[in-house]
């Protein structure tokens, strides 16, 4: 996992992929924080390679968000309002899938399991988290109360990294 702010990002962007280096670049400028929600694709043939879904959503309780992550895609969750609060660990062997879509929808959910130790990561706007396939992740967790947040999420495919 990557955690970084845009302020740092020309002083880092040397020490990241290429392609995680094109998503900062396309989410800063193409403007998409002032875009309208919904999916703009970046690279490739209808976006095959890279797309962003600029989104809101209501932050909840961690508990509630259930644990996720992707196979072919590594996240770059870029906030642009609100607050949120992601929680993450590495995958594992012992990880229980509840629900796989990864034939579909390119992701899976996971068991709570109350024994793993989970970081817990706060982003402000500005901030952005890129969540490689081996992050099991919980986006849109709450920190004091629940708000309705803005995000970007650019999907960067595997083949690009």
């Amino acid at each position: 996992m990557i955690i970084s702010n845009v302020e740092h990002f020309e002083a880092e962007r040397h020490l990241w992929p290429a392609a995680i280096q094109r998503g900062i670049d396309y989410i800063l400028n193409r403007k998409l924080g002032e875009a309208v929600l919904g999916r703009y694709d970046l690279e490739g043939e209808k976006g095959v390679l890279m797309y962003a879904n600029v989104q809101e959503s209501v932050t909840r309780p961690s508990l509630e968000q259930v644990p996720e992550s992707h196979a072919v895609y590594t996240d770059i969750q870029f906030l642009v309002s609100g607050e949120e609060k992601i929680c993450f660990y590495k995958l594992h062997p012992g990880a229980k899938v509840v629900d796989n879509k990864f034939e579909t929808h390119d992701i899976a959910f996971y068991e709570s399991d109350p024994a793993e130790q989970e970081t817990e990561i706060l982003l402000k706007p500005g901030m952005f988290a890129v969540c490689f396939p081996s992050d099991i992740h919980r986006p849109n967790c709450v920190i004091n109360e629940s708000q309705t947040i803005k995000k970007i999420v650019v999907k960067v495919h595997k083949d690009l990294l």
